[in-house]
């Protein structure tokens, strides 16, 4: 059996995503510059930053590679083999150096720039969920109460849906008023799908 022969690119295609910034893999960003094992090797002095007796001979990762750890200068410890292997077999060990460099560096210290970069846009989106539930609150409270009862999920998601976008939410909001009138949001007695009084 043969190989098919790949067809030869093209020339106009050659280097078409070369302008396209690669960004690195999580291995990439888990490994340690060069720069930054300098830096901790000067700063532990030659010795181990957990035994404080034997010299150092390796960089290990405070939270673990396979846990997200980043090859960041706040996420690098110099140890030795002994308390290196101890500590990469010990979780309870682990824990206590995770939470010692929390400590010092804050909850976030094994984070690169593009983590910082991932939790600011997760942020901005929370705050943009919370905000657009705020404004649906009335609409929300406006429709439980024509209905006279909770809306079901499948209702709320429309609505939800339909919120995405302020100009149609206020559209639909004033449909909704003038639909079952303007004082069903202040009903003091609630009954199937309108107003009733004793």
């Amino acid at each position: 059996m043969f190989k098919k022969k790949r067809k030869e690119v093209a020339p106009w295609r050659q280097g078409i995503t070369a302008h396209h910034n690669r960004r690195p893999s999580k291995a990439d960003r888990a490994e340690f510059p060069t720069t930054v094992i300098k830096e901790l090797i000067q700063e532990a002095d030659g010795r181990c930053q957990c035994c404080g007796l034997l010299p150092d001979t390796t960089t290990h990762h405070v939270m673990p590679r396979g846990r997200g750890g980043r090859g960041v200068k706040t996420n690098g410890m110099r140890l030795n083999g002994v308390c290196h292997d101890r500590i990469q077999t010990n979780e309870e060990e682990l824990q206590y150096w995770i939470s010692e460099w929390t400590r010092r560096y804050g909850p976030y210290f094994w984070y690169d720039a593009q983590d910082f970069e991932e939790l600011e846009k997760r942020k901005a989106k929370e705050f943009q969920m919370h905000e657009q539930a705020e404004r649906l609150q009335p609409v929300m409270e406006l429709l439980s109460n024509a209905t006279g009862r909770k809306l079901k999920p499948s209702e709320r998601r429309l609505v939800h849906e339909i919120g995405a976008k302020p100009d149609r939410l206020m559209v639909f909001q004033q449909l909704l008023q003038d639909t079952v009138g303007p004082g069903i949001t202040n009903m003091d007695k609630q009954f199937g799908y309108g107003r009733f009084d004793d």
